[in-house]
Order: structure tokens, then sequence, then C-alpha cells
């Protein structure tokens, strides 16, 4: 008999002792709860309306604690401590070296390095030419969400089905952010980050030649990774100028001919909001502010009249006890010299886009704040109605804009479990504003990153991933398709809808209530595609935080060639100075 087996003789139960039963139960039910959430999950949301995160967020939550037990058992039961210390050292040093890179429900989009970044071929400015954006055109996508700023096109009209698909035009490596094209006269102007350089990039649109490039240095990121590193507010343009909100709330008038400053404002600085300084694991520099807003500004800066319009800012609870300024919800420059005009509103921002509108036969801003739905008198800022629609810009954050259903109507929208709302708003004989609720579930309109687009009474979003059609006014859902969708955008295009996928696939899909109706669908670019889509003609322009891409769309009775910076467009018009 050998040392081993009198060892054994000597203590039988020895090997038994040691054995993980407990731990390989816990392993086995961690396993379970996993597997069920991931590959019922779209069936749980149905059933229960569960938020798409949750099975992402479980596994962030159940795997550390799994690695803890199995350390434990190392330990304290197997008495193999080399074994618990490379247990608990090995995810350790792994995320030392990477940090996991989520999209838009927590869902795992695979892990980034941190001392080290992907190299990527930015587009250079050879030499910095003159541009004409001054110029406007039928075929113009000038802001946040097309003409309009609603998600709907109508100045052309795609093919009936893709049997001969989009033709890449272009496709470039691009700086990380979330801002979107906006397109005036053949030229794309959007903002990226380039390592602490924050741009703002005008591109022609036929050739992704890059025309001239406004660098600022200035950087925005979160701690957590969640929301990203960059600007995130699409441009505005107008009347030959471009106006932009950087990651950190700089709102900047640019000349489009040049892309340099006309005019700047420090909006969180206005409102008493400090900047917190810090530095990455690359070495980069970068702020996020200390207020409520977390992930950035985001919001696209509105035009009306004479006036440019952005959100202003809550600050940070914890500091209001010591005295610091209220929250200030609107603010309102001029547009040519950025002289402040108006301040409107006490209330913290989120992250949605200010919208006008003609409601009850006023003019108003309409805005969605951290916990409210707002509209505001566009001639003093003045707040005249409100309803809550809870949020919180740290967290479950209110990120769609308030979608006008008719002049009394409104849609507000988001995910988090929270769907969406139709809200009637009236002015009573002695003037008061009243807003009610008239449909709410929670089931329906489950915005996150996107908007509803609206046709024939008919409201089509992407609700938790899955494409859907809901009645606007009744708020009966006619039908909702499952797919690849995740957080991606939509934007109508006539009768068809344009769904770019988070992971960068591109689908035209009939506008029907009658049914999903998939006419097309297209690879286009890398990464992750929370950035809004833009169409100038024929020519669509997709971008994610690593790529964007240029796509000629089959169009039906209508020539082939787009037009090359407002060369051969229909009708040029000068803009009316407002």
């Amino acid at each position: 008999m050998n040392e081993k087996d009198e060892k054994q003789a000597e203590n039988p139960t020895s090997t038994r002792s040691t054995f993980p039963k407990k731990t390989l139960a816990w392993t086995i039910l961690v396993g379970i709860i996993l597997l069920v959430l991931f590959s019922q999950a779209y069936t749980l949301n149905e059933m229960f309306n569960m938020n798409p995160a949750i099975p992402w967020l479980a596994l962030i939550l159940l795997v550390p604690i799994t690695i803890l037990v199995w350390a434990f058992w190392a330990f304290f039961i197997a008495k193999a401590r080399m074994t618990g210390i490379f247990i608990l050292l090995s995810p350790v040093a792994f995320l030392t070296l990477y940090y996991p890179n989520f999209k838009g429900d927590a869902n795992f989009a695979g892990f980034r390095p941190r001392f080290w970044t992907r190299a990527v071929d930015f587009v250079e400015a050879k030499n910095q030419t003159l541009v004409d954006v001054k110029t406007t055109t039928p075929l113009d996508f000038p802001q946040f969400l097309g003409p309009d700023r609603n998600g709907i096109v109508n100045s052309v009209t795609l093919a009936d089905s893709w049997t001969s698909p989009p033709q890449e035009v272009w496709k470039i490596g691009i700086g990380e952010g979330w801002s979107s094209f906006v397109a005036v006269n053949g030229y794309a102007i959007t903002q990226e980050q380039r390592a602490d350089d924050e741009c703002v990039t005008c591109y022609d649109i036929n050739t992704a030649e890059l025309k001239w490039i406004n660098i600022a240095k200035r950087r925005h990121e979160d701690v957590m990774a969640m929301g990203k590193v960059g600007p995130r507010a699409t441009p505005t343009v107008d009347n030959g100028m471009v106006y932009v909100t950087s990651g950190t709330g700089i709102l900047e008038c640019l000349d489009g001919e040049t892309g340099k400053v006309v005019w700047s404002a420090d909006v969180p600085d206005l409102v008493g909001i400090e900047q917190i300084e810090s530095k990455n694991s690359l070495g980069l520099k970068y702020t996020m502010e200390d207020s409520t807003l977390a992930w950035g500004r985001s919001a696209s800066p509105l035009i009306e009249g004479s006036m440019v319009i952005v959100p202003a800012g809550g600050v940070n609870p914890l500091l209001e006890k010591k005295g610091a300024a209220k929250p200030v919800t609107l603010i309102a420059f001029d547009k040519l010299n950025g002289k402040e005009i108006w301040r409107g509103g006490s209330r913290a921002i989120a992250y949605g886009s200010p919208v006008a509108a003609t409601i009850g036969g006023k003019r108003q801003i309409l805005l969605v704040t951290e916990s409210y739905a707002v509209g505001h008198d566009v001639e003093s800022g003045e707040e005249l109605w409100n309803h809550a629609w809870l949020g919180q810009s740290n967290g479950a954050a209110n990120c769609s804009n308030v979608t006008v259903v008719s002049d009394s109507e409104l849609i507000v929208s988001k995910g988090y479990g929270q769907g969406g709302e139709l809200i009637k708003v009236t002015q009573s004989p002695s003037g008061e504003w009243e807003a009610k609720s008239a449909h709410k579930d929670p089931r329906l309109l489950k915005t996150k990153f996107s908007n509803p687009v609206l046709l024939d009474g008919h409201a089509y979003s992407l609700s938790d991933g899955y494409l859907e059609c809901t009645h606007a006014s009744t708020f009966e859902r006619k039908w909702k398709q499952r797919g690849r969708f995740g957080n991606g955008q939509v934007l109508l295009v006539g009768d068809k809808l344009l769904v770019h996928s988070e992971t960068g696939t591109l689908f035209l899909v009939k506008a029907t209530p009658e049914g999903y109706k998939e006419l097309g669908k297209v690879k286009t670019i890398e990464g992750i595609c929370w950035n809004t889509i833009c169409l100038y003609g024929d020519l669509l322009l997709v971008r994610s935080e690593i790529e964007a891409a240029c796509y000629r769309l089959p169009l039906k009775d209508a020539p082939t060639d787009a037009p090359t910076n407002g060369a051969d467009l229909p009708e040029p018009t000068e803009p009316e100075n407002q």
C-alpha cells in the first residue's frame, strides 16, 4: 500500500469532505438561471415586460459571486490556497487589462483593452476649403431627425424592394461619439472624438473628402464607460451656420464655410455646474459634469426664429444644500451673436432634444426633462404645462423626444419597462394650460435611444428590440416583429421604414398597420450603431463609434445619380433670415 492509500485508509472521508458539492450546485443553479434568462429573454419581455438588460445585469452580478464562492471553497474547504489565489487574481488581472464593452441594454459587445486603443485611419483635411451650406435644397437633412425634427423624410420615394441592393459609395474610419450626420447642399457634418480632440467635421457627401475640421481640446467620458466616449449631440445647420453642443455642454456657432468658431457659450457654467476632471488608462484627460447628467450632453441645438435653444441643466442634488444654483430647463441665445435672450423652467434635464410645435394654437418648445414632459412659451421661456414622466438621468434615463401627434396630443416614450403614454394638452378659457394622460401602456413604445415615427395615425418604433406598430391615439398594438434590431434607429421615408439595427444591418420595411413586411436588408458597418441615420436624396449616411459609410439607395422613378455639392439640385433656394 502506497502513502496516498495509507492516508485515505486513515481518513476515508477526506476526499468526500473536500468535494465542492455546494459550490458545484451553486454554479449549476447560476448556469440554469442565466440560460433561462438568455434563451427566454424575448418571451419574458412579452409576458412580464422584463427589461432586456436583466439577463446581462444578472450575468454581471452572478458571475463575480460565483468566482467568490469557488475561491472560498479553495481557501477554506479544500485548503488549496494557491488555487484560490489563482481563481481570484485571474479575472482581476484580465479586467485590469481589458474592460467590458456594453451595448444599449447592458448586453455584452466584447472586451476593449485599457492601455492601448485601435488604430483608426482617419480622413485628414488635405487643404481646408470653403464650402457652401448656406444654399439650401429640397433634399437637405439639416438637423437631428431630419427637416422637421420628427424622423420623417418625404423628398424622395424609395424603391418597393431591394432586388438591386443599396450600393456602398464609401466607408471610412471615424472618431468615437454618438453624434449623427446632417447634410446640406452636398456636404455632411458630424462630431467625433479623435483622442483628446473633440472635432466637428465636414465631408463631401459623395467622396468622403474632409473639407474642414474644427478641433477643440476637450473630451467627455463617464467613469463606468456605459455611455462611452465623445460628443453625442447632432449638429444643426441654419443659414450657413453650424450649431453644435459638445459632450461637455459647450454650445458653439461655427461658420459653415470654414468651420471656425463665431461664438461660444459654456452652458453648464452659466447655470452653476462644474466639470470634474480625470484621466483615463490611456493617459487622456477627460471631464464629466458634476450634475445628474451622467452620460454627457446629447441634446441637439434647436433653431427657432432668431434663437438657438438648448437644455441647460440641473446641478447635483447634494450640492443644492451648499447653496448651488437651481436647475434651469432651457436657455435661448441669439443665434447670430450668442447673447442670452431668456431662461425658462427649473427642472433637471435629461437626454432628449427640444422640439418646437404649435400646441393649442400656441408655439411651444417641448422637452422631456429628467422626470417631466414640459411645454415652454417660445417667446419668454415660461413653463406653460408639465406632466410627470419618471426618470433618473444617471439610471433609467429619458432619451426619446416628445412626439407630436396633433395640436393637442403628444406621445412620450422610453425603455426601462416604462413604455409609452399619450398626453392631451389643453388650455382653459381662463388661459390655464393642463396636461392629462389619455392612454398609458408599459408594454408599448419602449423606445430607448430612438424615437417613434408617425404615418396615417400609427406610430412605428423600436420597442425593446422589437419593431412595433401602434395606433397613435388609441394605443392599440397592430403588430410587433421580433428581430435583431436592438437599440437601433428608425427613419420614415414616404410609406417605408429604414431601420438601422444596433449591430449595423439596414432593413427596408413597409410602413403599414397590416403587418411586418420586410422588403430588403443589407449589412452596413461594424460597431455599435446608436447614431441616428441621415438621408440626403438617395444617399444614406450611417455611422457607429468606429465607422461611417454612405450607401446609395434604390429609388422609385427617380434619377440614380446623387446631386453633387449643390450642382443639378432641384430649385436651390436662399434661406430666409428668421
